[in-house]
């Protein structure tokens, strides 16, 4: 069952999941395939519920909000779904598909 964000405090600023999602993003074997999906991981982590949750639990354990910097101790049990996301968006990425003659969609296979 996903578990559901956590409200914000009405005195506290909202998270920028821009600048979080990078930080986690090195954190993963495949973040250098995924740099140039950033604002697409961005718009995924803030629309998706359970990754929403996760990325606040890291923020929140991690201090990022004040400052802080995301280490791998950080991701705590969030640390599977966040890889399992990142995964997901390497295979379904172009740069994986373009190396099983996948993309451009219709190209090789036609």
């Amino acid at each position: 069952m996903a578990t559901p964000p956590e409200p914000a405090s009405p005195a506290a600023a909202p998270l920028d999941f821009a600048p979080l999602v990078a930080a986690v993003l090195p954190l993963d074997h495949y973040h250098r395939e995924l740099e140039p999906l950033l604002p697409d991981l961005v718009r995924i982590v803030q629309l998706n519920d359970q990754l929403n949750g996760a990325f606040r639990r890291i923020a929140q354990r991690s201090g990022f909000a004040e400052g802080g910097e995301v280490e791998r101790k950080h991701l705590g049990d969030d640390a599977e779904a966040v890889h399992t996301f990142f995964e997901y968006v390497y295979f379904a990425s172009p740069a994986f598909l373009s190396t099983v003659g996948e993309w451009p969609l219709g190209g090789v296979r036609g």
